[in-house]
């Protein structure tokens, strides 16, 4: 077990103090100091939230320079079976370490590093034994992982600290409930081509640990927990999952694994989870993006297609290939030329990886005491299974 940093690291918004502030500002080359912080909810907070994000309001000493009125700060989430689901993806420290190495070389705006810590540690996810191990176990074995999650996804003593600049004024946010428009998903696309085309083939990012695998290393067990538990839930809690939709839900199963190994091939740097949610819109029409916590190595048909599963309901889902072809044209600008029919595959592999998540997800929370954890799903399903029906072959 690695060892817990001797140094003090807030943990929780109530144990941030002045002290621990100004000396996270000092290393971003402020000046003078922090006397006193108030912290406060941050509005906006949604459906899928897997952290605790706070405002605090800062009172500085009269030689400060370089303090902001307020700034936002991240830690892990306080229910445990969220912070261990979180952990097994290092998803906390990947979003520190993602701000300090890489927020400065975006081509695009996102919010500024004020400071992190956190303390040593790695990724939950198995090793290469323990993953042959897990993917051969009779399905029963795995639906019994699925319903018992908690009694292995149990979270770690780690500590992690995040100070971000406060967006709170900056623009607007979309939810899954209301996603953006298809003008501004086209205005989405066209950044994630800038960022995709900075970081194209870009050797630094090999052997990064910022970046972890997309989604898992053990596909078997999720394929498996999928076609045999989490489809028979869906299929009696949806009343508009019919034969074709639940055909394309197990195509998505059975492709699971294959459909991995396209979405992490190491091309450029990806967002990771570019959820409608996680998009801000200034005024000016630029687009803003949060939250890196699954910033990865891969694909970049991964953030196209998550991006387009998450806003495009089957009443819109016909400006699918206008919307992939204005990415592949943006990326082209920036002088980078992608095979189409490799992309829109990307694409697909991510519409039927997100769908498994999401019937995944189901299987997690049945039988728990609160389904209302479940509205991700129940907003995103039928999104997914518009875009399966509208690209199936």
């Amino acid at each position: 077990m690695v060892p817990r940093s001797k140094a003090f690291i807030p943990n929780t918004p109530d144990e941030l103090t002045p002290e621990w502030v100004t000396a996270a500002l000092h290393g971003v080359g402020a000046r003078g100091s922090v006397t006193a912080v108030t912290v406060e909810p941050l509005s906006g907070g949604g459906i899928g939230m897997t952290g605790q994000t706070v405002r605090v309001r800062l009172e500085r000493s009269a030689d400060a320079e370089g303090m902001p009125d307020t700034i936002v700060a991240k830690f892990a989430a306080s229910d445990p079976q969220t912070r261990g689901l979180i952990e097994v993806y290092d998803s906390y420290a990947r979003e520190i370490r993602f701000y300090q190495r890489y927020a400065e070389r975006m081509p695009v705006r996102v919010p500024r590093y004020f400071g992190a810590s956190y303390d040593p540690g790695s990724s939950g996810q198995p090793g290469p034994l323990t993953r042959r191990i897990v993917d051969a176990l009779p399905v029963g074995a795995k639906i019994w992982i699925s319903k018992n999650t908690t009694k292995y996804m149990r979270p770690s003593k780690r500590r992690y600290a995040l100070l971000i600049e406060d967006m709170g004024s900056a623009g607007s946010v979309h939810d899954l409930i209301e996603p953006p428009g298809d003008d501004k998903v086209a205005a989405a696309l066209e950044v994630f081509a800038a960022i995709h085309a900075t970081f194209w083939n870009d050797a630094s990012l090999a052997g990064d640990d910022t970046f972890d695998v997309i989604t898992t290393t053990t596909p078997r067990l999720f394929s498996d927990v999928a076609r045999r538990r989490a489809l028979p839930i869906a299929s009696d809690r949806y009343s508009w999952l019919g034969e074709e939709e639940s055909a394309r839900l197990l195509d998505a199963c059975d492709r699971f694994a294959d459909d991995l190994v396209c979405v992490n091939q190491p091309v450029t740097l990806v967002h990771g989870d570019p959820r409608t949610d996680n998009l801000m819109y200034a005024p000016d029409g630029s687009v803003i993006l949060l939250d890196w916590a699954l910033a990865a190595n891969g694909h970049p048909g991964w953030d196209v297609g998550y991006l387009l599963s998450s806003c495009l309901s089957q009443r819109r889902i016909g400006a699918w290939e206008t919307l992939v072809a204005g990415y592949e044209a943006a990326l082209a600008s920036h002088g980078v030329v992608i095979d189409g029919s490799e992309l829109r595959e990307a694409v697909d592999a991510t519409y039927r990886i997100v769908a498994v998540q999401q019937l995944l997800a189901l299987s997690v929370l049945v039988g728990t005491d609160d389904m209302s954890g479940a509205e991700m799903a129940d907003l995103w399903l039928p999104r997914l299974t518009a875009g399966l029906s509208h690209r199936w072959t």
